[in-house]
């Protein structure tokens, strides 16, 4: 949350400071991203020791074990809204069962630009396991690649006036300087 923040901020944005934005984005994101991070990994174990145990059945050869792809299925779309919940975090401001079901509805809402998301996470985490010295830039190198597709996935859902700062500075003309905040929906 706190990275995707700052790479918003910092660089689509141009405003503020790495540090002090990142650290900023930490403490007033801490609480709701930890409580949402929970939830997934109590889900994500539950589901990761079922799949082990039908994966088990299924090499019996028990065919209570082929409810082992449906497991899969479930593991994948949780993937999915893990890589939307958090960028969603740093952008709006929702109730932990919203942001969750919101970051479903963006990722099977936007297939194709999900799927990019998903090659570049495989793409990042295997260049760490060639390179492991990368685990120190990769992480930010994937939220700049992705950050562009979050914001225009979240285009649709900010108001005007986020919308014109936004392509503000896509702009090659130099326009007047603004101070700009950032934008939390206040949605329940």
């Amino acid at each position: 949350t706190a990275l995707y923040h700052t790479v918003y901020k910092t660089i689509a944005q141009g405003e503020g400071y790495v540090f002090s934005e990142f650290m900023h984005s930490f403490k007033s994101n801490f609480r709701q991203s930890s409580i949402v991070w929970g939830i997934m990994l109590v889900v994500g174990a539950f589901l990761g020791m079922d799949a082990y145990l039908t994966w088990q059945l299924k090499a019996a050869g028990d065919a209570v074990g082929n409810i082992f792809y449906f497991i899969i299925l479930f593991l994948i779309i949780e993937f999915l809204v893990f890589t939307y919940a958090f960028p969603y975090i740093a952008r709006f401001q929702d109730d932990s069962k919203k942001i969750i079901k919101n970051a479903l509805f963006l990722a099977l809402g936007n297939p194709l630009k999900t799927i990019l998301m998903l090659i570049t996470c495989v793409v990042a985490v295997y260049l760490v396991y060639v390179i492991p010295l990368l685990v120190i830039v990769a992480p930010a190198l994937y939220m700049l690649a992705i950050e562009q597709l979050m914001e225009s996935i979240y285009k649709r859902f900010l108001p005007q006036e986020e919308e014109e700062k936004h392509s503000y500075m896509n702009n090659e003309e130099e326009q007047p300087a603004k101070k700009r905040r950032f934008y939390h929906s206040g949605r329940k």
